[in-house]
């Protein structure tokens, strides 16, 4: 009841507010990231993961023609960097052994142990398409984000702690060495999570880009501001996917609430720099790709994996007959 209690005194704050803020005034989503390029190297991309509607806006980005003389490199959370320079034949358009490819996400660390599928539904694939039309100092590489672990070398879980622990940096590294350094730019694309702000105080990603004397551009994605509300009349009229700056909006003077603590703690502006409106609730998928894990080798890896991560290890193994199906259970 408290936390109920606490979206209705938001929503009344959102009126009160809202009568005093701007207007808010969403922008066509491909067009409004590719101008912030304009000023910032570094736009960070909360993705909602695995959101068909976000990965198409990825796969529309990069395919737009303005991408590759904007955007240097693309940055993703999920992928092992130990596969680096698999990564880089592939999107140079070289030869790839599918069993090589794998590798470079079915061995990720966040997701534990490894997703099944290729991320972002078929990005890599997209970019690796695209550079076959660009020459080669406009190509757009592809960085993998997460820890290089070597899950032939993982016995225990002393084995994973080195890599589990530090993974935010290990992902800001990747980006400090490989296009800071090189004087580049990158579009990121991270669990919203991993960038969000708390109560305006940067995170670990975006703190070690501003010691590094680069200031990032964060966005985070949505449908409504509260997951368990319905969606606030005022998004009906937005287009999806559209990016609002949020700053002086009645969007961003938003409470924002704390799901543990049930407080509201901060504003959206104190969130992100911006909001990626997704379209409702209802209309956000996930799935479309099929796949059956039991009896093959990755299958057989990943039980060993869940053994050394869990006490009790899942039973089932991941599993999809291709539908596509909602991204939230209805309410």
């Amino acid at each position: 009841m408290k936390f109920y209690a606490s979206i209705q005194a938001a929503a009344l704050l959102s009126i009160a507010t809202g009568l005093l803020a701007q207007p808010a005034n969403p922008q066509t989503a491909v067009s409004a990231i590719l101008k912030l390029f304009d000023s910032y190297r570094i736009v960070m991309v909360g993705e909602a993961h695995l959101c068909i509607q976000e990965h198409d806006l990825f796969k529309a980005l990069v395919n737009s023609p303005d991408f590759a003389g904007l955007v240097n490199d693309v940055v993703v959370e999920s992928a092992n960097s130990l596969y680096q320079p698999t990564l880089d034949r592939y999107i140079a358009g070289e030869p790839v052994a599918p069993r090589d490819l794998e590798k470079v996400w079915q061995n990720f660390l966040g997701a534990p142990g490894g997703t099944p599928v290729a991320p972002y539904h078929g990005l890599f694939a997209v970019i690796r398409a695209r550079n076959q039309a660009l020459p080669l100092d406009k190509r757009i590489r592809v960085l993998a984000g997460d820890p290089p672990i070597d899950w032939d070398r993982v016995q225990s879980r002393d084995d994973i702690a080195p890599f589990l622990a530090f993974r935010e940096e290990h992902f800001a590294s990747v980006v400090r060495y490989e296009v800071l350094a090189k004087r580049r730019k990158a579009l990121i694309i991270i669990g919203a999570g991993h960038i969000e702000r708390h109560a305006g105080k940067p995170g670990l990603i975006e703190q070690q880009f501003l010691t590094a004397f680069v200031k990032s551009y964060v966005i985070t994605p949505g449908m409504s501001l509260y997951l368990d509300q319905p969606l606030d009349p005022r998004f009906a009229s937005w287009a999806a996917p559209s990016v609002l700056e949020m700053k002086g909006t009645w969007v961003g003077e938003q409470p924002t609430i704390n799901h543990r603590t049930h407080a509201n703690e901060a504003t959206w502006s104190q969130t992100a720099d911006a909001y990626l409106y997704l379209g409702p609730r209802e209309s956000l998928t996930q799935g479309g790709e099929s796949f059956d894990l039991e009896g093959t080798p990755y299958g057989t890896e990943l039980r060993r994996r869940w053994r050394i991560l869990f006490d009790k290890p899942p039973a089932e193994l991941p599993k999809s007959d291709g539908k596509v199906r909602p991204l939230f259970s209805p309410r």
